[in-house]
């Protein structure tokens, strides 16, 4: 973890957790080896708090365009990586197949842009790919309020709110191994839409327990 980066996310956390009252629930520190977080995306808001929420620093993907000035030398140091083009393609998944082979968490929002409604869109068939080249875990991660802080459209974020980042229980790629490919990212895709809805619910009928 650069101190850029510590320092970063830790303004992040306070803002957070102060300003829009962030709780966390659910873990990652039994979770070895490399990750992907895949967490609903409704809001800028979004990749910052999963990173605040997290343990150790997590890695980013943004547009190649954003690299193209100072700004782009400062969220290189945050561990934002240039894609071009979708990030479905061979050079994204390369990318971060690469990342995840040496054991870093890496953040891909399996609905690809915002949503623009507070609920999951259909997911990219890149997130299974993902996870069969790379054969690591890929984590299921809700997200609560940002959408009533920042949601698409609006320029400016609300001061004051009430988030929450909840983490899943992982889904790992050696449970689907001996399935045919194509099967097996489907199944794995939809499983992981399955794990963000659950989450969603549990955290909205009163939290009891551990997150699914």
């Amino acid at each position: 973890m650069s101190p850029l980066y510590f320092v970063v996310i830790s303004v992040a956390r306070f803002v957070f957790r102060v300003f829009y009252r962030m709780k966390v629930y659910g873990s990652l520190d039994r979770l070895e080896g490399g990750a992907i977080l895949a967490p609903n995306h409704v809001s800028f808001f979004d990749p910052p708090i999963v990173a605040a929420a997290s343990v150790g620093s997590v890695h980013f993907l943004a547009r190649e365009t954003l690299f193209r000035s100072f700004f782009g030398r400062l969220i290189r140091a945050l561990n934002a990586h240039p894609v071009k083009g979708q990030t479905g393609s061979v050079g994204s998944i390369k990318m971060v197949c690469t990342l995840l082979q040496e054991g870093r968490r890496v953040i891909i929002f399996p609905e690809g842009s915002r949503n623009r409604e507070n609920r999951l869109a259909e997911f990219k068939s890149g997130i299974g790919m993902l996870v069969s080249r790379s054969e690591t875990a890929v984590v299921p991660v809700y997200i609560h309020g940002t959408f009533d802080i920042w949601p698409r459209g609006r320029k400016y974020p609300r001061l004051f709110g009430k988030t929450a980042v909840v983490f899943g229980s992982p889904i790992l790629w050696k449970e689907y191994a001996s399935e045919d490919k194509k099967r097996a990212r489907e199944m794995i895709t939809n499983r992981l839409a399955e794990s963000i809805e659950k989450l969603r619910l549990w955290y909205e009928s009163g939290r009891s327990g551990s997150p699914p």
